[in-house]
């Protein structure tokens, strides 16, 4: 029998009723080692890496900045980067990404997502959303999941 990633709770039960033995976890990777401070990019007035500047405006890289936003980023590249199908499904990546333990993700000590967040998207897979597209609404276009 072929061997099933790790599906949402909620999707489970229609495949453990059908005799699907072949349920595994995984260890999820870690994320990638990227070294911010020393990318080869142009520098603001403030010594930060400048990323973008047109027509007066400018995009930095605050490496010291942690809010709502960077706790997003940082949850959804732990999602991304454990998605390598065919070995793990983004199902299974949302399922395995670890759990925020308080409202305030972007002061926790390592990438987190809201239980909140692999709820919802567990619904959307459930309602009939394809992986893509679940995670694409739940994380980026609604986003309310996430505390901040």
């Amino acid at each position: 029998m072929m061997r099933t990633p790790l599906l949402p709770s909620l999707l489970l039960l229609p495949l453990l009723l059908a005799g699907c033995d072949g349920l595994k976890k995984f260890d999820p990777p870690d994320l990638p080692k990227v070294d911010l401070k020393n990318l080869p990019l142009p520098r603001s007035e403030d010594g930060l890496p400048l990323l973008f500047e047109a027509a007066g405006a400018r995009l930095v890289l605050d490496l010291n900045s942690r809010d709502a936003l960077t706790a997003l980023g940082a949850c959804t590249d732990w999602v991304t980067n454990c998605y390598a199908p065919p070995e793990r499904s983004l199902d299974a990546c949302v399922e395995a990404a670890p759990a925020c333990a308080t409202q305030r993700p972007w002061e926790e000590q390592a990438p987190c997502c809201p239980k909140d967040c692999t709820a919802r998207y567990a619904k959307a897979r459930s309602g009939g959303r394809s992986e893509t597209d679940a995670f694409e609404q739940v994380f980026f276009l609604e986003g309310d999941c996430f505390p901040g």
